[in-house]
């Protein structure tokens, strides 16, 4: 009889233990930042008229959605497709931060989808002279609200990319 109450004993505290252990382990991972995507850029200017706009080029790296992406400046920009497009960057409509998809009815107004893949740029007018300019590209847990300017939504923002622009002429 001893032993049967001992097996007994030792099953429930076995249980309450794994219990506590189960709930410990679930409770940090819900504290785990969300990880932010991996990606790598380049950057080149292009010519807009009489000023230059920077495309910017997704070269490698994961897949984003541009719901959580948007791009600030040292200087109010304006982020668009490429010059001479229907939904071309331009400074006129230029904030200091610029979300990616910046229309009221949540368009991509960067003309690349609803989804940031390797090959595709996006084009950023900063208001005047892109000489001196930084530019940074910022992933949002959650999504960016309202536009011009957009607003972050979420606990945790990464900065993905920045460049500093020496213009030549």
């Amino acid at each position: 009889m001893t032993s049967v109450v001992g097996i007994i004993l030792l099953v429930a505290v076995t249980v309450i233990v794994a219990g506590t252990v189960t709930v410990f382990v679930f409770d940090l991972g819900s504290g785990l930042q969300p990880k932010a995507p991996y990606v790598e850029t380049s950057h080149e200017l292009v010519e807009d008229g009489s000023e230059q706009t920077i495309a910017i080029t997704l070269e490698a790296g994961d897949t984003v959605d541009v719901d959580r992406l948007y791009v600030a400046g040292s200087k109010p920009v304006d982020i668009g497709g490429a010059p001479g497009s229907g939904r071309a960057a331009d400074d006129a409509h230029a904030s200091p931060i610029e979300n990616f998809t910046e229309t009221p009815g949540g368009t991509p107004q960067v003309a690349i989808g609803n989804t940031w893949d390797a090959g595709e740029t996006v084009y950023v007018d900063p208001q005047g002279s892109v000489d001196g300019v930084t530019v940074s590209i910022y992933w949002i847990s959650g999504s960016v609200q309202n536009y011009n300017p957009g607003e972050p939504d979420g606990d945790d923002s990464y900065r993905l990319t920045t460049m500093t622009i020496r213009s030549s002429g």
